[in-house]
C-alpha cells in the first residue's frame, strides 16, 4: 500500500516515542522465565495496543505465542503482519514498532546466565543515551 511506504520512509521512532507519551498508556503483562543459560521475556500486549521496543544490542529471536500482530523492524524493511505461531529473529540495535490486531503473546530469548533483571536489561539493552551518544 502507497499509505505503508509512506509511513515507512517517513518512520521517526524517536518522533513518535514523544507523541506516543501524549497517549493514554498502559503496563503489559510480563512474565520472566529462565532455564540454564536461557532468559525468556513474554510480554501479554491486548488487541488495540501500539507498542514501541527497545534497541538489543544482539541479534534476538523473537516468538510469537498467540495472537496477530503488525511489525516495523527497522529502516528499508517491510511492515510484517505476523500470526502465531511464528519465530524470527531481529537484528542487532532495531527497534521494534508493533500493532497488536488480537490479543498477542511476544517472548524474546536472550542467553544468559544472570537471574537480575536490571544486569539482564543492561547487558542486552541499548539505553536512549548510549544510542544518542554513538548516532550524534
Amino acid at each position: 500500500m502507497k499509505e505503508i511506504e509512506i509511513f515507512r520512509k517517513n518512520l521517526d521512532l524517536e518522533k513518535l516515542e514523544t507523541a506516543m507519551k501524549e497517549l493514554d498508556t498502559i503496563e503489559c503483562e510480563v512474565q520472566h522465565d529462565f532455564s540454564h543459560g536461557i532468559y525468556a521475556r513474554t510480554l501479554k500486549i491486548p488487541k488495540g495496543t501500539l507498542i514501541l521496543g527497545k534497541r538489543h544490542r544482539f541479534e534476538t529471536c523473537n516468538i510469537l505465542l498467540q495472537g496477530e500482530i503488525s511489525i516495523y523492524m527497522g529502516e528499508n524493511q517491510p511492515v510484517k503482519r505476523l500470526k502465531a505461531p511464528c519465530i524470527f529473529n531481529s537484528e542487532p540495535g532495531v527497534r521494534k514498532l508493533g500493532y497488536a490486531h488480537e490479543d498477542v503473546l511476544f517472548t524474546n530469548i536472550h542467553p544468559t546466565e544472570e537471574r537480575d533483571l536490571d544486569k539482564i536489561e543492561n547487558s542486552f539493552i541499548i539505553s536512549d543515551k548510549e544510542y544518542l551518544e554513538d548516532n550524534t
